[in-house]
């Protein structure tokens, strides 16, 4: 089974948070690729600087980033299907996570997240394992 963590659930399991251990279940599984979008880079680092552990970020990332299979750029096919993801929603859809969608739908992979906005987008269009709130 391949998943894609979102953000959300990259910092659960980073910082012990409700669904985090779930995470840490789907990384330790040898029969998961667990993989991330670049766009994850950036959030991290937001919630390290919002904790005031800005100076930890290269570091911190460098071992987040070892823990996953593989880390997706952001390409014109995941913009293109970002776009047809928030064109479908049926709510707000912010497009930072329609862009994290798109690469996991793109994959054929389980999105992993723990923001109720997702559930916006269809689930013929995505699929999608959501994650206790904080």
């Amino acid at each position: 089974m391949s998943y894609l963590l979102d953000s959300s659930a990259l910092l659960a399991f980073y910082f012990a948070e409700p669904g985090g251990a779930r995470v840490l279940e789907l990384l330790s599984d040898d029969d998961t690729e667990v993989a991330i979008s670049v766009l994850s880079m950036a959030e991290f680092w937001s919630r390290l600087r919002a904790a005031g552990s800005d100076d930890e970020f290269e570091e911190e990332w460098r071992t987040v980033s070892q823990l996953v299979s593989a880390i997706h750029p952001v390409s014109l096919d995941v913009v293109s299907k970002s776009l047809s993801l928030r064109s479908a929603a049926i709510g707000r859809l912010p497009h930072i996570d329609a862009l994290i969608a798109a690469t996991a739908a793109l994959l054929d992979a389980v999105l992993v997240h723990r923001d109720p906005h997702f559930g916006s987008i269809p689930m013929h269009l995505l699929k999608q394992k959501v994650l206790p709130d904080k």
